[in-house]
């Protein structure tokens, strides 16, 4: 397979939930808010409801223009089959990918209404479901469990459920504070001690305006432009994210623990970075500053890898500052404003990026960072 003589390894490619996936996977005990619901239209995401007809996932973005109904044309191959696991197998086959790792499209669980084991629980359904779902091709479609934080002993047991039971390559969690716990406290503590026993990576994709404190979400009541939420909640979540794994001194207490930062662009690397180790050396040892053991960028060379767009042109300006070695490669499908099916094409096109640096982004390092070697 793969694509000009180039394995390929899409570390987050997505799949298309469907309406019946929680009443079919998740604990009866819930009854009517189990979330439920029915495809508008052959793109569109299933808008979850309970059964009284309220919506699961709350967002703070309202008339959000929806693009997935304008690019419908480009994804038949799954919305003809409701995107099962055959038309997933076949669209990887068009884009040239032999394997993947698949993720969530939409995280009921962002929401700070929920009270824990009910957001706990919704993740274990998908989580059973996914599993499921990669039986097509077991040795191609490879799961990233989904793992909620609003109780850090419930992800924590959750996140060695789909290593040790369900097989899963890696443990998908949104950077957002939950119920008003941040990243950097103690309290997670138990969710990357996991991770790091079982040498799973943490893998940090943000959610699209969820209903927890957001940093787009500032754009949200704008008129005219709510289309900067999706400009930046991917990128400024995932540098907040890479802040406090870095600065915020998890990977000095988590020496082992690989993590990832997926789908928000890998170019603010290098300023983030420049800035983080700048200001530690201006402020270390003061008063209130975390001490840490290494600069806040060597924690990120030793333990982290961030994905690169496949149209990300600047990502040469990563390779020339940091190399080669901590970049992957995702394709994006079946998000609305991916490149599906000449993804893989464009980013083998992209001029200034050597032969060498991109089989380590389309394969080795991928391969690296879920164990798939």
């Amino acid at each position: 397979m793969g694509r000009n003589g180039y394995k390929v390894l899409d570390s987050d490619l997505h799949v298309m939930e469907p309406g019946d996936l929680y009443l079919n996977y998740m604990d009866p005990k819930w009854g009517d808010r189990i979330p439920r619901g029915t495809r508008p239209g052959p793109y569109d995401g299933v808008p979850y409801t309970t059964a009284d007809g309220s919506r699961v996932r709350n967002t703070q973005v309202s008339g959000f223009p929806n693009l997935g109904g304008k690019m419908a044309p480009r994804f038949t191959i799954g919305s003809d089959r409701n995107f099962d696991p055959v038309s997933q197998v076949q669209a990887m086959d068009m884009e040239g990918i032999d394997v993947a790792v698949l993720f969530r499209t939409l995280p009921l669980h962002t929401d700070d209404d929920h009270e824990p084991e009910y957001a706990n629980d919704i993740n274990r359904a998908w989580n059973d479901w996914i599993t499921d779902f990669c039986k097509e091709a077991p040795s191609r479609m490879k799961a990233a469990g989904l793992i909620t934080l609003h109780d850090a002993q419930l992800a924590a047991t959750e996140v060695r459920r789909i290593v040790t039971e369900l097989g899963h390559v890696g443990a998908c969690l949104t950077p957002e504070p939950a119920l008003g716990r941040q990243l950097p406290e103690s309290y997670f503590d138990p969710v990357w001690s996991e991770a790091q026993d079982l040498n799973v990576p943490i893998c940090f994709h943000p959610s699209f305006s969820p209903n927890q404190p957001h940093w787009s979400n500032r754009f949200a009541s704008l008129s005219g432009l709510t289309w900067l939420v999706e400009t930046f909640d991917q990128p400024m979540e995932q540098l907040l994210a890479t802040v406090y794994m870095t600065a915020g001194g998890i990977l000095d207490r988590f020496p082992k623990m690989k993590v990832a930062f997926l789908e928000g662009n890998c170019s603010w690397l290098p300023w983030l970075l420049y800035r983080l180790d700048e200001r530690y050396e201006l402020y270390e040892g003061l008063e209130g500053v975390i001490n840490l053991s290494l600069k806040p960028s060597e924690y990120f060379f030793r333990q982290c890898f961030i994905s690169v767009d496949v149209d990300e042109y600047l990502v040469t300006d990563v390779i020339k500052r940091f190399g080669d070695d901590h970049l992957v490669f995702t394709t994006d499908y079946p998000h609305a404003d991916c490149a599906y099916p000449e993804a893989t094409n464009i980013f083998l096109s992209m001029e200034g990026v050597s032969e060498e640096s991109k089989r380590k982004i389309l394969w080795d390092n991928c391969a690296r960072l879920y164990s798939l070697n």
